[in-house]
């Protein structure tokens, strides 16, 4: 709804929301809910949302690093940001649960093109510890929305996708394996046939 929002909204109902919550809601709600593509094309790429956006630069600017990838910076927005939504009328109440549903989608975004993450780096980039981390990317594999397993000795996420690769890849050399011993196998029998006939064709003679 707030990504629909025209411009003829100016300031004629600022006492129920002004311009700049409308780029407040509407950025928070579509990184709690959108993936990359749905970001790009109806929040970055929408030129009325855009407009509203400019009115609050660090929405704008925690969106495009949220895009880009830029977690550290994102987060850092986010964080400043936090204080005077908990004041808001309308958003205190969903503050925590779109913080969260953001992180995550945050956490997915990150190991998605991998087939494999060093957790310290990921830790690093979301500027908190490695087993807190892990619990969080537990939690995430447990609902079924990251498709990984975690080596915890080595501190690494494997995707899922990944061993599925390496299990359809090793059922492939089984296959050319046994193809290949099976044809070795004819061409024996077939050597040891002709020699046989050859045997007794000299025996004959």
């Amino acid at each position: 709804m707030f990504l629909e929002t025209g411009p003829e909204l100016g300031n004629h109902y600022n006492e129920v929301i002004a311009p700049q919550d409308v780029a407040t809601y509407g950025g928070l709600c579509a990184l709690a809910s959108f993936d990359r593509s749905e970001l790009k094309h109806k929040v970055i790429d929408n030129l009325n949302f855009r407009n509203f956006l400019e009115l609050v630069p660090e929405v704008r600017e925690l969106i495009n690093d949220f895009y880009s990838s830029r977690y550290a910076s994102c987060l850092d927005y986010l964080g400043n940001l936090k204080a005077n939504l908990l004041l808001d009328i309308h958003l205190h109440d969903h503050v925590e649960t779109l913080y969260d549903q953001i992180r995550h989608k945050a956490l997915i975004q990150y190991t998605h093109p991998f087939v494999s993450v060093d957790l310290r780096m990921m830790a690093n980039a979301f500027k908190t510890s490695v087993s807190g981390l892990e619990k969080e990317l537990e939690a995430l594999i447990a609902d079924n929305q990251i498709q990984a397993r975690i080596d915890s000795h080595n501190k690494i996420l494997y995707a899922r996708h990944a061993d599925q690769r390496n299990a359809t890849f090793q059922r492939v050399l089984q296959t050319g394996t046994e193809f290949d011993r099976d044809v070795r196998s004819m061409l024996l029998r077939a050597n040891l046939i002709k020699h046989d006939f050859n045997l007794r064709a000299s025996r004959k003679q």
